[in-house]
């Protein structure tokens, strides 16, 4: 009797057994084939399908080894849809979810990239541009050898002239109206923050003109000096040097040249 029934028992664990491999065996082959239809639909340029197959792999399969992987797809489908807020939402899931995944890097990659693009609307605030200053600079710091790093640099050097020539067209709408001292203020903070831009060499010329408006010649000077150190062949340092070499210093329409050249300039 009792044989019979340890045979029984071991019958009952066979039968379990192999009916949870055939039910784990049934969901692999289901998230796998959810995983390669959602992939068909993007290679088919049907999206908005393919997003759907991807979800459903988070919803009903949030363990599947193809849940991470449906996730960074259905963030770079939003992103390549223009969909940036959702595309964030997503990454951001993951990165909390898989700290150190296999997709982490390029996903904190593509959150940048989110960020950058906001900056082409012109409704869009200048702090999406800092937050993708931000978001790059983590990138380059943390990961300075990752393949996301170079372009990152690029993206970061764009971005720092971008918000520098912001600051200087509000720094030449002081100077055009006689407002010197507001816009040293503004070219100040190019100086200070921006010191790898392009504009740099034209900033500290117009400081220098807003120096000379203010007669701090002291302090036209000393611009001046930092400007020819620094940027020797530029154009214009030549201006100044043509400005000094012509006496205009002592000329009483000298201010009146200033601001008629700022405004044919721009």
């Amino acid at each position: 009797m009792f044989n019979i029934l340890k045979f029984a028992i071991f019958l009952l664990i066979l039968f379990s057994c192999s009916t949870n491999e055939k039910k784990i065996s049934s969901i692999q082959n289901n998230d796998e084939k959810i995983f390669k239809k959602g992939i068909k639909l993007v290679e088919e340029n049907k999206f908005k399908e393919s997003i759907d197959q991807f979800i459903k792999i988070n919803d009903e399969f949030p363990y599947s080894k193809y849940s991470g992987q449906s996730q960074i797809y259905r963030a770079y489908i939003n992103f390549e849809l223009n969909n940036t807020d959702e595309t964030i939402l997503i990454l951001n899931d993951y990165i909390s979810l898989n700290p150190d995944g296999e997709f982490t890097e390029y996903a904190e990659y593509l959150i940048a990239m989110c960020y950058y693009i906001k900056i082409s609307d012109p409704s869009r605030d200048s702090k999406f541009t800092k937050i993708a200053i931000e978001k790059f600079s983590k990138i380059i710091k943390t990961k300075p050898n990752s393949k996301y790093a170079k372009d990152a640099k690029f993206k970061l050097e764009y971005l720092k002239n971008y918000l520098a020539r912001k600051e200087f067209e509000i720094a030449m709408y002081y100077l055009k109206n006689n407002a010197p001292s507001p816009a040293l203020n503004r070219f100040s903070n190019i100086i200070k923050n921006y010191q790898g831009s392009s504009i740099v060499p034209q900033t500290l010329y117009r400081m220098y003109e807003a120096f000379k408006m203010l007669k701090l010649e002291d302090k036209s000077n000393q611009t001046f000096k930092i400007l020819k150190y620094n940027f020797p062949k530029s154009k214009w340092t030549q201006e100044i040097s043509n400005i000094e070499n012509n006496n205009l210093v002592e000329d009483p329409s000298y201010f009146k040249n200033i601001m008629n050249k700022v405004l044919s300039i721009f």
